[in-house]
């Protein structure tokens, strides 16, 4: 087997690793998560969890950024299984000592999203050096579609467990899931050694994780691309927030939860389509192309909001964020020498995670403060008609992050740093199998 195939096999295998471990961490979520509410009976307990999932990860992506480049790549990945699979060990602990607490799920979660942060980090800083530039948008699909399919099997799984077992079951699931994970990286030999960023003594290391920034200030094209996703990433968070007030204004809340299974299954037929295919030749039309289409979802959503059109455009949606984001890390992996991906995407992630709580915020209180908008709209919208003023108000948010989206893609198309991002070669010497695409 040639270099490429090789690299591509042990890709595979980390994959596989990685997505079974995925699913045990999202089975631990989920039952946890209900175990605290029927503890405390309080939504502030168990929203704190999801905010925890997010945040610590968050906060400490520059420091950790730093790390995936000083270290071996394996070890990055190997730490983060290891310590998110510790803190499942402890909670199997305690549940058999009938000792857990609420505060200790707190605390585990906290260190599970840091431990998130450092497995994200290097599995993302890896994939270009194992696969060639060809394969890129084929591998990033291969990840998407394990983050569409996780999401789909764990909730249900994780319900059927808790009926027919106990919490303890499901922990201990998870930890095993983290020990395949581990294993697997531990068969793989000849991973690459790391990006060979020996550490400057003479910086600190919050200097070092500034280079990353620095860097990205520096090139426009991927600051554009940067700016793209955040714009799009409200849009999506704003949509994910406003949509069951908007359904259950016309529904049950078992339609709510078919609305949404279509959703994941758009990601996942998306997931599929990509690492079939690839993406474009042009990956920027991936991004800016399909985020035109997702805009013009949501616009359509907003303006028709009937349970047909709103389940039309929840699937179309999902479809298109596998295939932005799968060209978008293409493009990415491409452009960042590999002495800096760990700092690069760790920066980038920061920036691209930390607008979705606020966006979340912001969503409520506009549609919470367009209770009194009152629409002239003609017949051809009529399903606006027939909603009250609160979910009129929801709708209309639809309509202005669809529209927001469009432009962020029209002027990324208009703006030749963006359009153009693939065509400026990447400082540096890349240590990865990078290779110019065949591809026609």
């Amino acid at each position: 087997m040639n270099e490429s195939g090789s690299g591509v096999l042990r890709f595979a295998i980390i994959w596989g690793g990685q997505t079974v471990s995925k699913l045990g961490s999202a089975l631990t979520s989920f039952a946890l998560g209900l175990w605290v509410y029927r503890l405390t009976s309080s939504v502030t307990d168990f929203a704190l969890i999801s905010v925890l999932t997010i945040l610590p990860g968050v906060l400490v992506a520059p420091i950790v950024g730093v790390l995936v480049d000083r270290w071996d790549l394996r070890n990055a990945m190997r730490l983060g299984d290891f310590g998110a699979g510790l803190v499942s060990l402890v909670y199997a602990i305690l549940l058999s000592l009938d000792q857990l607490a609420p505060w200790h799920v707190y605390v585990g979660t906290a260190i599970a999203s840091v431990s998130g942060a450092f497995q994200r980090t290097s599995y993302t800083a890896l994939t270009p050096a194992l696969v060639p530039a060809r394969h890129l948008g084929r591998a990033n699909g291969l990840v998407q579609a394990s983050d569409a399919a996780v999401p789909l099997i764990a909730p249900p799984l994780a319900g059927f467990l808790m009926s027919a077992t106990h919490l303890g079951t499901v922990v201990l699931i998870d930890f095993i899931s983290f020990l395949a994970a581990i294993t697997t990286m531990s068969l793989i030999r000849n991973l690459p050694a790391g990006s060979g960023a020996a550490p400057d003594a003479s910086t600190s290391a919050m200097q070092q994780a500034l280079e990353g920034w620095n860097y990205l200030k520096e090139r426009r094209g991927l600051l554009g691309l940067l700016a793209f996703s955040v714009l799009t990433n409200c849009s999506l968070s704003a949509m994910q927030v406003l949509l069951p007030p908007l359904v259950l204004d016309i529904a049950s809340p078992a339609v709510l939860g078919g609305l949404l299974s279509t959703g994941g299954l758009g990601l996942l037929v998306g997931s599929v389509v990509m690492t079939a295919w690839g993406g474009p030749k042009n990956r920027i039309h991936g991004v800016l192309g399909v985020g035109m289409g997702l805009g013009t979802v949501m616009v359509l959503a907003g303006l028709f909001p009937t349970l047909t059109v709103l389940g039309y455009c929840t699937f179309m949606a999902g479809f298109c964020i596998p295939i932005m984001d799968g060209s978008s890390q293409a493009i990415w992996q491409r452009q960042v020498p590999a002495a800096l991906r760990g700092r690069v995407f760790a920066m980038r992630g920061m920036i691209a995670w930390s607008v979705q709580p606020l966006a979340y915020l912001a969503a409520g209180i506009m549609a919470d403060h367009l209770d009194g908008v009152s629409l002239s709209v003609p017949a051809l919208f009529g399903p606006l008609e027939q909603l009250d003023a609160r979910s009129r108000g929801i709708a209309l948010c639809f309509i202005a992050a669809g529209l927001l989206t469009l432009i962020a893609a029209g002027r990324g198309y208009t703006a030749r740093h963006v359009r153009e991002v693939e065509e400026i070669p990447p400082d540096g010497t890349s240590t990865g199998a990078v290779s110019p695409p065949s591809r026609v």
